[in-house]
């Protein structure tokens, strides 16, 4: 039986208990893992709004109705895979023990540990995401890469954040010297080219870095950055 709302007109139904907002959620959600499937197992250049429709189990109308393109859809995936890895990373820091209250033994060498144990675990838990789906490590890593300026801001955007989260692995709440932020951008580059690579040369079947050893690359970059610049 079909519920209405105190709000009089068809815009205000209730349909199994939820209402529009929430059955448009429930659409754009349902395309995202459609882009997610589709972008992330063929590429967003062969895949049509069609395509998109038929894995999702909707019509184009409702893809319109969430995006004006499939542009609009792979920034809205590229997204959704981004703040998955963001949370993984973040849960996987607060497992990470406050350090122990006091004056330190020796130097700046416990800051340094401590700095190199956080550093490790959120790239552990990176790699874990990309690795464990590889569709998230194409849409990532490759299929936003030159589709248009709107997603190359995105993705640029993306990097300063995933700079702003080293920096403050690196400072916590103080302020990181100004330096430190070009570099941090840099060392997310870098990061950033290195699974790139690690990704097409297993797609290709060629030989590919371990991505252990990419993570103990980018610690050691990481902590030899701090030692010079902070």
């Amino acid at each position: 039986m079909t519920l209405e709302t105190s709000q009089p007109g068809p815009s205000g139904r209730l349909y199994a208990g939820t209402g529009p907002e929430q059955r448009q959620a429930r659409r754009r959600a349902a395309f995202v893992d459609a882009g997610l499937n589709l972008f992330g197992r063929e590429g967003f250049r062969h895949v049509s709004v069609k395509r998109l429709c038929d894995e999702a189990g909707l019509t184009q109308r409702y893809f319109y109705e969430s995006f004006a393109d499939r542009s609009a859809l792979l920034a809205a995936v590229y997204e959704h895979c981004v703040d998955i890895c963001r949370a993984a990373v973040g849960e996987s820091l607060l497992q990470v023990p406050d350090a122990p209250s006091g004056p330190a033994t020796s130097d700046d060498a416990p800051d340094e540990q401590r700095l190199a144990q956080l550093t490790r675990v959120a790239l552990d838990a990176l790699l874990e995401r990309l690795t464990g789906d590889r569709r998230m490590a194409r849409v990532i890593l490759v299929e936003v890469v030159g589709v248009d300026a709107s997603l190359e801001r995105l993705r640029m955007d993306a990097i300063h954040g995933w700079a702003e989260l080293a920096m403050h692995i690196a400072f916590d709440d103080e302020q990181p010297p100004e330096r430190f932020r070009l570099a941090a951008v840099g060392l997310i580059g870098a990061l950033t080219q290195l699974l790139v690579d690690w990704y097409i040369a297993t797609e290709a079947g060629t030989p590919a870095a371990d991505v252990s050893d990419i993570r103990d690359v980018c610690v050691e970059m990481f902590i030899a950055t701090y030692q010079r610049l902070a």
